[in-house]
């Protein structure tokens, strides 16, 4: 595997570490990924507030994917699977939180660029397995939710954080949506 592949590779693992902390609650972690925006931190609280409490923007997947309970139950158990498959457990917090999803892809993305650059025992086949779970779990899960929330919030007031934010972050799916579609033709 290539160079040029880690270096994507690097790029995408930031994009995700940054629109993870973008969209959890605006604590410590993320004041010290932006921390331009401490001076702002209580006009950050209230703006999430307002979105996702007062607003009823969930930042939940499922509910902007799933068409009844019984395909959420299904969905969220899927999401569990990919989670258990490499050893995590989410706590205090629903599988298909967009936060939760975005650390996901950043923890795979992170396994194949340790697999390429430390080559461990079965080191392609470890990448490629990270590499085809990110591909199912952004097609299957991310893409269509993550998409919807964005809108979403979109449709808010612009040069606020959240607006700006999922619209680069809609930016960086596509971007990736684009990656995936192509490593889909190369594998056929």
């Amino acid at each position: 595997m290539s160079t040029a592949l880690v270096s994507h590779n690097h790029k995408r693992l930031n994009g995700y570490d940054v629109f993870a902390t973008a969209l959890g609650y605006p604590e410590d972690r993320f004041f010290k990924r932006f921390p331009q925006l401490r001076k702002e931190r209580r006009k950050i609280e209230i703006e999430y507030d307002s979105l996702f409490r007062n607003k009823g923007i969930w930042l939940y997947t499922t509910e902007y994917t799933a068409s009844g309970q019984f395909q959420k139950i299904n969905s969220l158990s899927d999401i569990m699977g990919f989670y258990r498959a490499f050893g995590l457990r989410i706590e205090n917090e629903r599988p298909d939180a967009l936060s939760v999803e975005l650390e996901f892809m950043h923890f795979l993305i992170y396994k194949t660029i340790y697999a390429i650059e430390n080559r461990p025992d079965n080191h392609e086949e470890k990448a490629q397995i990270c590499i085809d779970a990110q591909g199912k779990f952004f097609k299957c899960h991310l893409y269509s939710g993550a998409h919807a929330i964005s809108e979403k919030i979109n449709a808010g007031p612009e040069g606020h954080f959240y607006p700006d934010i999922c619209q680069e972050m809609l930016h960086f799916l596509e971007e990736e949506k684009q990656y995936f579609d192509k490593e889909t033709r190369e594998a056929l």
